[in-house]
């Protein structure tokens, strides 16, 4: 017994082609309408009987013409070539058959009102108006040939009301059609939609294998996937945390994943915030680029690069504190380094596979600076320095020297940007055992600023009536760790002093 399952699957027709061809089915329908009044005329000894030569002619035309369509579509020509030549051929033969029924008054405008409905609803006004003139002049020809006068004839009443009854046929079909046609176009645009969401789909997948920047480029026709490269000046940064090897051998594998995983989403939205292009993640090794795709000139390229990479030291405090919580004791900090200088950028690789990156001599300064940085430290070369150091506070740590470079190499440590110095500084960090503290101002959003301030009084409070306090309060810009058990008695001051200053400066700062 056979199943609906088992029954094979009809090909996907597309809802327009559907569309089309029973538009077909109803242009058929108006010349089998002329050639049904026609035949009942020569029936009726209306007319003489080689006007049934006219009745083929009727049936047969629709079908060549079909034919002929087939035929161009096979050879790549699109029907929207064909329709406007057809429609006026369509009026054309509807004007010979008016001639053939010695224009009889109600079986030729049936005929007249089945040819002009369907060009105005198919072509508009300027269509139309040729189709008149097909029409007169396909009934001209034909009254010339045919020796047929160009006055109406009378018919009997049945050949008028047969003529009517086709015309209220091809009405119906007409609405049906109509109704269908809606039917094919809402089927086509939730298919649109379905593709188009398939598309956002794939392009969010893939979009996470691309930098942002590339991949809007790409999107918007600003950039082509092809092998180019071009020089220009960037700033280059790297960064990997320290003893990442040793620490990787210790920590369970989930528990080394989730790590992994927390530190180089946060670094990502870091570098993306301040417009940096992430190049590739090597492990634990990050490495990104300031000043392509888009540029905001040498100097604000390489003000960016070390705002980020100082934002970056500072949120690994934020991040310390969370992996302390959650058992990884090891105490992990990140090395940097960064140079400004001229580099290869664009796509490498063939055809079929290709990387967007960056090559050059000043690329690998930047990676031997990460190497000779201390842990928690930024090191920036000479050049990266004169481009910043109006808005960066920095100082000098001497020369190094680096593989591949044939002098000692002059470096700088990056410390702090100068516009948060002094009372209006960003970053505040406390730590000791027991207690820890960390915000960043700029990042604290005026939505979570009230339950910062509850958070920091209430434990303040319960500190000072010397209650049990163990809270781990968390907000974006903000870390509060407070286990009163662990607190030694001498601090206990000391915090309530961190945590009032703490709250004043969010009251301050953090504007509603």
């Amino acid at each position: 017994m056979s199943t609906s399952k088992n029954r094979p699957r009809k090909p996907y027709l597309d809802p327009m082609e559907r569309a089309r061809r029973l538009s077909n089915y109803i242009r058929l329908l108006a010349f089998v309408v002329a050639a049904t009044i026609l035949m009942a005329g020569v029936t009726l000894q209306l007319y003489p009987s080689h006007y049934l030569l006219g009745v083929a002619g009727l049936l047969a035309y629709p079908l060549l013409v079909q034919t002929l369509v087939v035929v161009g579509q096979r050879k790549d020509l699109l029907p929207e070539h064909f329709s406007p030549v057809v429609m006026q051929l369509d009026a054309a033969i509807i004007g010979v058959a008016c001639a053939l029924l010695h224009f009889a008054v109600v079986p030729s405008l049936v005929l007249l009102i089945i040819v002009h409905a369907n060009a105005v609803s198919s072509g508009g006004l300027r269509p139309w108006l040729l189709n008149v003139l097909m029409t007169l002049g396909g009934a001209a020809l034909a009254s010339l040939l045919l020796g047929v006068p160009p006055t109406p004839t009378t018919v009997p009443l049945s050949l008028s009301v047969l003529s009517l009854v086709g015309l209220g046929l091809y009405v119906g079909a007409s609405s049906f059609y109509a109704n269908r046609q809606a039917q094919f176009l809402r089927q086509a645009q939730i298919r649109v939609r379905e593709q188009q969401q398939q598309a956002v789909e794939m392009s969010r997948k893939l979009a996470k294998y691309l930098p942002p920047q590339i991949w809007g480029s790409l999107f918007s026709g600003k950039r082509d996937a092809k092998l180019e490269t071009r020089r220009k000046r960037l700033t280059v940064f790297f960064s990997d945390i320290k003893g990442f090897s040793a620490i990787s051998e210790e920590l369970p594998l989930d528990t080394l994943t989730r790590m992994l995983n927390t530190y180089l989403s946060e670094m990502t939205r870091i570098a993306l915030r301040h417009g940096g292009t992430i190049d590739k993640f090597i492990g634990d090794a990050v490495m990104v680029f300031f000043g392509d795709p888009k540029s905001e000139g040498a100097q604000e390229d390489a003000y960016r690069c070390a705002a980020m990479a100082i934002e970056m030291q500072q949120h690994m405090r934020f991040l310390r504190q969370r992996w302390q919580r959650e058992g990884i004791t090891q105490k992990l900090e990140i090395r940097i380094g960064i140079n400004t200088g001229y580099v290869t950028v664009g796509n490498f690789g063939t055809d079929s596979r290709m990387d967007y990156t960056i090559l050059g001599t000043d690329v690998n300064l930047a990676s031997r600076l990460e190497s000779a940085c201390r842990p928690g430290q930024v090191l920036i070369s000479e050049s990266t320095h004169e481009l910043i150091k109006d808005r960066v506070r920095c100082r000098s740590v001497g020369e190094v020297t680096a593989k591949g470079f044939s002098r000692p190499i002059p470096v700088f440590e990056a410390q702090a940007l100068k516009r948060n110095a002094g009372g209006k500084q960003r970053f505040v960090s406390v730590a000791t055992t027991g207690f820890g503290l960390h915000m960043d101002l700029e990042r604290i959003h005026n939505v979570d600023k009230n339950r910062i301030l509850k958070a920091l009084a209430r434990s303040a409070s319960d500190l000072k009536k010397q209650k049990t306090v163990a809270t781990d309060f968390e907000a974006e810009g903000f870390a509060l760790h407070l286990d009163s058990a662990s607190l030694a008695d001498r601090d206990r001051e000391k915090v309530l002093d961190v945590m009032g200053k703490a709250a004043a400066k969010i009251q301050q700062q953090v504007r509603l």
